[in-house]
């Protein structure tokens, strides 16, 4: 699922004009007209590598940049871009097939975020990659008949899986430990990279040995250098210091009908004041998600405490530091003449900032890159993942 990932100062580009090409860099901005200053593009990527809806034109170029069939296009609002992303299937013919046969939901997926986010922290996953959908269905299938459980039992970020479940394929001279106990996880063919059971040294879900290739898309093993270097670890709360916050959100088949939000704050491994919530609500929406975890942050932090709020969303930053100024001076009227979105969320937590101004305490927004390996941004994605999914589940047992 797509998220308005982006840096707030990165330039926007593209103006509403369908934009269909097998290379995204594309004279895009040829032949279109600029925008008015200050008011935002909403840019929804319906075939790419991640579709959904980007309130930064780089992140959108970085979704459909050399996908063959690429669909996309800007727009004023994003009630607009949801709509034109729920149009159509965005991905026809994946060249795999992530088969999910013990995770949070399991299925058959055409990307590998989308499959990742189904094992990572679960107990004993259990996924692997095929060339073809029946390929895939039939390894579903196969879990189903041995009574493979469906209930999300997460695991602590720090705590590591009981069993070892290693591949019959190693990366180059990563040779690891192999298991007994394990052995019937490993007869089904050698295992790509980020396709196979976790092996031992799997944290939180993850196989530490692979990472994702920005350029080709592709699930790739680390090389020497990356897995020599040096691990960040999400600390958080510094007694005294300024308050270092990581908030998130998600929604389950963001701008479709049906979609489910999730709200995620993170303070600090087990800390107390960590949120992990169902949106609230009729807009299930990504950007809602995102708006709500920052406020739920504020809420939750002391008026007289410094804050530093860290967020993978530029429209979520550029809302409550800068677009708002212009919306408020218009009686919180677009230029285009309409009402503003999100004004419930946005104007609450501006109120709040200023509230803190007035008696001298600071807070800061860091955008950051979403998905890139950051503790506190991946833990916070994960609490928001959780939100939406115990939340979709409660609706489906109603």
């Amino acid at each position: 699922m797509a998220k308005d990932k982006g840096s707030p100062a990165a330039g926007l580009a593209g103006e509403g004009e369908d934009l269909r090409s097998n290379a995204a860099t594309s004279n895009a901005s040829s032949g279109t007209k600029r925008k008015r200053a200050g008011e935002p593009r909403f840019y929804a990527v319906q075939a790419g590598r991640k579709p959904g809806v980007y309130s930064n034109w780089n992140d959108c170029l970085a979704q459909v940049k050399g996908f063959k069939g690429a669909v996309y296009k800007s727009f004023p609002s994003t009630a607009e871009a949801e709509a034109f992303v729920s149009g159509t299937s965005s991905n026809d013919n994946p060249e795999k097939f992530y088969a999910v046969q013990s995770g949070r939901v399991p299925g058959v997926y055409t990307d590998w975020p989308s499959a990742q986010k189904q094992v990572t922290g679960w107990t004993r996953p259990k996924y692997k990659a095929f060339p073809t959908r029946a390929e895939a269905e039939a390894f579903v299938k196969e879990g189903k008949k041995v009574g493979e459980s469906v209930f999300n039992v997460a695991v602590d970020p720090d705590t590591q899986s009981e069993t070892t479940m290693p591949g019959k394929k190693e990366p180059p001279a990563k040779k690891q430990k192999k298991v007994a106990a394990a052995s019937e996880e490993a007869d089904s063919g050698p295992w790509e990279p980020g396709t196979g059971p976790l092996h031992e040294g799997a944290e939180d879900g993850f196989d530490p040995r692979i990472v994702l290739n920005p350029e080709t898309g592709n699930v790739e093993w680390k090389t020497d250098e990356q897995m020599s270097a040096t691990k960040k670890v999400a600390t958080g709360d510094s007694k005294g210091g300024m308050l270092k916050i990581y908030t998130d959100g998600s929604s389950l088949g963001n701008g479709k009908k049906g979609s489910v939000a999730g709200v995620g704050v993170f303070f600090g491994p087990l800390d107390k004041r960590n949120v992990s919530e169902g949106l609230a609500g009729a807009r299930q929406t990504n950007q809602r998600a995102e708006l709500t975890a920052i406020q739920r942050a504020l809420d939750i932090t002391p008026l007289q405490r410094d804050a530093e709020i860290f967020t993978d969303s530029s429209y979520g930053i550029n809302c409550v530091t800068v677009w708002y100024k212009n919306w408020r001076k218009n009686n919180w009227v677009t230029a285009a003449k309409k009402p503003v979105e999100n004004k419930d969320l946005v104007e609450p937590i501006v109120a709040r900032i200023e509230e803190r101004e007035k008696v001298g305490t600071k807070t800061i927004f860091t955008w950051l890159k979403g998905h890139a390996d950051d503790p506190g941004n991946t833990a916070a994605d994960a609490l928001a993942v959780q939100g939406a999914r115990n939340a979709q589940a409660a609706l489906r047992a109603a």
